[in-house]
């Protein structure tokens, strides 16, 4: 591999890797980004089949709410983001409604939460004390589903205080708002790479870092298991996900560092007090949008559903549908967060396939005979059992409320962390979030050299 010694060494082409090594290279510094899979933009996962009309979105889908970073970068590519709009609707196994009091209700829970609780608690003992009340029956129920699919949290586990800073837009409308790439996510990764394109090599598995201050040597071999020539840094700024730098030593994707990073007590506390969340989706391609049909519209005995865009139900395997509204288009994403979703991931994509199929089934009344012939098409990706994920985003546990910021923290000026997970303003788990970190990381190491 060449060069075998840079001043910086960048772990990860997603967005963080990607926008760090842009403002280096920018100041001159000489670098390289060491990407395990054969392809840039980590979660970012984007397909184009042409016997679809949108992108196929496996990874990152949606702009959150004002989102600073990742529209600036969609204005400089020239990447339109369209606002989704549209309606959400209720299932009760078939039984249609209209829901337009989501965010209302949402936010009637989740603005009981308090950011400065002593000491924290989880979500789950949170909902315990039956916050509101009877009259919030539904809107915790409506809450649960959020923070088991938005955040893809447990909530046995998920930190109250954090959830309570950042968790929910609230009343903000501005950060209520949801946006698509109209061309694909992938074009974020792809504008960020185009002048360091050169300086990323693809199916570079880094499996060993040694270090002391000033100097990184990295075993890097190819992803189909040849060995690599070490290669030699000054700094290295590292993009894993979090449940890669949980894996054991020897597991597949982990990282062996030399010393350990839990010899340092800040690093150890964060890395205990975050998690990797999981998550299951399947898109799937119907002949038509049966929903938007007279005859359905007269079955299901509802409104008109030309608008539908998310649809929120009870189901035990894929409780949050939507379409790809306001695209006119037969595609349908099942959804499942959580402790359903880590249950799930292992059952294999075919099957994945199947179950959300037959979720389809219950929630719009189909026949299940009926809503296996009108599947075209399916495509998911396993995050969990990705060695280069292990997981979809991060969440964090009770009493780390402050470990992003402590996993911000470079260690002796020679390791570095950016990615979404150690993002202290409360964007984890998002893209622009994500991207910001590559900037600040760039900024630390810029003052180290």
């Amino acid at each position: 591999m060449q060069p075998t010694t840079v001043q910086v060494a960048i772990l990860g082409a997603g967005v963080a890797g990607l926008e760090a090594a842009r403002v280096l290279q920018a100041s001159g510094v000489e670098l390289i980004v060491l990407e395990a899979r054969e392809r840039i933009g980590g979660r970012i996962f984007t397909l184009h089949d042409e016997t679809v009309a949108v992108p196929i979105e496996l990874g990152a889908e949606f702009v959150h709410g004002e989102a600073p970073e990742l529209r600036e970068t969609a204005h400089d590519a020239r990447a339109p983001i369209y606002d989704i709009g549209g309606e959400r609707w209720h299932s009760s196994n078939g039984t249609l409604e209209r829901l337009d009091d989501f965010w209302p209700m949402l936010n009637a829970v989740m603005k009981r939460l308090d950011a400065k609780r002593e000491p924290d608690r989880s979500f789950e003992q949170f909902l315990k004390t039956r916050p509101g009340g009877a009259p919030l029956a539904r809107a915790r129920t409506m809450a649960l589903q959020w923070v088991e699919g938005f955040h893809a949290a447990d909530p046995a586990r998920a930190s109250e205080r954090a959830l309570a800073d950042g968790g929910s837009p609230g009343d903000d409308v501005r950060e209520r708002r949801l946006g698509r790439f109209r061309d694909g996510y992938d074009s974020v990764p792809r504008w960020i790479a185009r002048d360091v394109a050169s300086r990323v090599r693809l199916g570079a598995v880094v499996s060993g870092i040694r270090w002391q201050p000033g100097a990184i040597s990295l075993d890097v071999r190819q992803a189909s298991g040849d060995s690599v020539t070490a290669l030699e840094a000054r700094a290295a700024i590292i993009t894993a996900p979090i449940g890669v730098l949980h894996a054991p030593p020897g597991e597949p994707g982990a990282i062996a560092f030399d010393p350990p990073l839990d010899f340092d007590r800040v690093k150890s506390d964060a890395l205990r007090r975050m998690d990797m969340g999981a998550v299951i989706r399947v898109t799937i391609a119907v002949r038509e949008p049966f929903w938007t049909s007279k005859r359905f519209v007269r079955r299901a005995k509802s409104q008109n559903l030309d608008r539908l865009a998310f649809l929120h139900t009870s189901d035990a395997d894929f409780p949050v549908w939507w379409t790809a509204y306001p695209a006119s288009t037969p595609l349908l994403v099942g959804w499942t967060g959580g402790p359903r979703a880590r249950e799930l991931s292992s059952i294999g994509d075919d099957q994945a396939t199947d179950r959300a199929t037959d979720a389809l089934a219950r929630q719009f009344r189909l026949a299940r005979r009926e809503a296996r012939r009108l599947v075209m098409g399916a495509w998911t990706h396993n995050w969990e059992n990705d060695p280069y994920a292990r997981g979809a985003y991060s969440y964090i546990l009770v009493g780390g409320s402050d470990a992003p910021a402590k996993l911000a923290r470079p260690m002796q000026g020679t390791l570095f962390f950016a990615g979404e997970a150690s993002d202290a303003e409360g964007r984890t788990g998002t893209v622009h979030g994500a991207i910001a970190t590559g900037r600040r990381a760039a900024k630390q190491v810029l003052r180290v050299l």
